[in-house]
């Protein structure tokens, strides 16, 4: 019930006294309701909860047969942390790329996302399917709780069949929503499906809490931990959190106890970031897109806003890597139009906060979460991606439920139809989703779509270089890398690539040149010096491989393979 109709509750609470005699007579020749209906009303709330997880599952099932692509190839298959549940704690104290290599500079800290992988290692090994089941089924408890968490916050539709009810109908949308599809498929993508999990899960249990240290309050709190350790826009949520109490909690608070239920959320973020910044040596110390001045910065913010509300809204033509091209005045058109665009979501917002306290929250939902994601300089080299949008279609799809819960107090007849075109837009969703899931199943798949969709983007026709590698397709391997180093001449790892290639043919003049220019371009990079040094093996300059093979063994002394190399040039 919201604030304005309390109110007007308590105003026809003297008109509805004056019927008080005459309802209680009529009420005591009803027949008193069955002893079984709270058993039965629990039963058909289930089945809709079941309904949502079969289709949350059912929409992803052909992904389980997809194989490790893009970072999942370093991450799972090339990580040797996930080999031993001893290394659990060493991901506490390291970036999330330090098992690759001590001497990368990272910002992203995924405590949780190893400890995951460790576990998921034990049950499955290397089976791709137990990695992608994983991803999945955060999936299901997220959509779940997309049906709970609204239907909490809209009570009205408690009565209504939980099936054809706004709740339900927003969680079928977020269920099938094609903008998914890189969080769930991707194993990589685990940290997003993950930690939003638990931030749901902490904002319902919170909005149940009634007191402090109440069970469902220290779960809340529990939660709100590990979303955080997960990935950091989990911080976001004690910023949800105030405007729930602002805007929709029944019970008022003094401001010392809110302080008190503030304090314990913001002391677990506190802690988190001491452990980053202990771990990472800064909260993000990687420093991309230096090009940009602190001005160009601010004013890419509108433009990348804006085009995270249209894929939200306009799932189509989604890509693995969406080139950045930033704009460097506020006076062209990309960045005035989006600037002005965002301002309309501001006015919305506050116009929300006067007339649909819910639709506010909702509105907040979508764009506090992306607030993290906005900081440019902290992002990597995707500066925009589809993952980042998995927390904040909760937001919109809430939206829809507000919109839906609407029509059917002011125009029923048109809400059944509104509610029949949602669904259909689902299935529709659906269909794009099983369709973008094809792309995810395997490497070629994957960077043939992204090179078509973004032909000018070096790390694409790189990546695609060395699928064609793989596949023995030395010529196609080096038409992609070289297209690679066309777009990008200082790309030290499509010079490495093509580099290894031409050893591959016996083309030891070429691979020497390009192996050489990767190397002074990246003198750390370990991947470089080693196919240097099989190189020298081959053309019998043997002390220059040991060098290179001892290079190797600066930056990742347990490398067993060019330890045994070494063994054998060194006899």
């Amino acid at each position: 019930m919201s604030r304005k109709s309390r109110k007007a509750h308590k105003r026809t609470e003297t008109a509805g006294s004056r019927d008080k005699d005459e309802m209680e007579l009529k009420s005591l020749q009803r027949p008193s309701p069955p002893a079984s209906l709270p058993r039965t009303t629990s039963i058909a709330s289930s089945g809709p909860v079941l309904i949502l997880a079969l289709v949350s599952f059912a929409v992803y099932f052909n992904a389980l047969s997809g194989a490790f692509v893009y970072d999942d190839e370093t991450q799972v298959v090339e990580n040797p942390w996930i080999r031993d549940v001893s290394n659990i704690p060493t991901a506490f104290s390291k970036s999330v790329w330090s098992f690759h290599s001590a001497a990368i500079i990272s910002n992203y800290y995924r405590p949780l996302m190893h400890s995951v992988y460790i576990l998921t290692y034990q049950l499955f090994g290397l089976n791709p399917v137990g990695f992608h089941l994983v991803n999945i089924l955060f999936h299901c408890g997220a959509t779940v709780l997309v049906f709970l968490t609204i239907r909490r916050l809209l009570p009205g539709h408690q009565a209504t069949p939980a099936y054809l009810s706004a709740p339900f109908i927003a969680a079928i949308l977020f269920a099938s929503h094609p903008i998914h599809t890189e969080a769930v498929t991707w194993i990589a993508g685990l940290p997003d499906v993950a930690f939003t999990f638990f931030y749901l899960l902490s904002f319902y249990l919170y909005v149940e809490s009634k007191t402090l240290l109440s069970r469902s309050y220290l779960f809340s709190l529990a939660c709100f931990a590990l979303a955080a350790f997960f990935k950091e826009p989990a911080l976001t949520l004690p910023a949800i959190l105030f405007a729930y109490d602002c805007a929709l909690r029944e019970e008022r608070f003094s401001l010392p106890d809110y302080a008190k239920r503030y304090i314990p959320y913001l002391a677990i973020g506190t802690g988190y970031l001491a452990l980053r910044i202990h771990a990472l040596g800064g909260v993000a110390p990687h420093k991309r897109h230096a090009f940009l001045s602190s001005y160009q910065c601010v004013i890419n913010v509108f433009p990348l806003f804006c085009r995270y509300i249209e894929k939200l809204i306009f799932p189509t033509n989604l890509n693995a890597f969406y080139v950045f091209h930033p704009t460097t005045s506020l006076f062209q058109w990309k960045a005035f139009l989006p600037l002005l665009a965002t301002a309309v979501v501001v006015i919305l917002a506050l116009v929300a906060l006067k007339k649909s306290e819910a639709a506010f929250l909702g509105i907040l939902f979508v764009t506090v979460p992306l607030l993290p994601v906005l900081y440019i300089p902290a992002l990597g080299e995707n500066t925009f991606t589809d993952r980042y949008l998995y927390l904040p279609s909760v937001g919109y799809v809430f939206l829809l439920a507000v919109f839906l819960s609407w029509t059917e107090k002011k125009w029923p007849g048109a809400a059944k139809s509104i509610a029949v075109a949602l669904i259909a837009l689902a299935g529709t969703y659906a269909i794009g989703t099983v369709s973008r899931n094809n792309v995810w199943q395997n490497s070629y798949n994957l960077w043939t779509d992204t090179v078509e969709k973004s032909p000018d983007s070096a790390m694409a026709h790189n990546n695609l270089g060395k699928v064609f590698r793989d596949r023995k397709m030395p010529d196609k391997a080096i038409e992609q890398f070289q297209a690679a180093i066309n777009l990008r001449p200082d790309y030290d790892d499509a010079h490495n690539n093509l580099g290894g290639v031409y050893g591959d043919l016996k083309m030891f003049d070429k691979a020497l040149g390009e192996l050489q220019i990767a190397a002074t371009l990246n003198p750390n990079n370990e991947s470089t010096h080693f196919n240097l040094g099989l190189l020298y093996c081959n053309i019998g300059m043997m002390e220059n491989a040991r060098k290179e093979f001892t290079k190797v063994l600066a930056t990742k002394p347990d490398d067993q393979e060019t330890q045994q190399l070494l063994r054998e040039i060194s006899r």
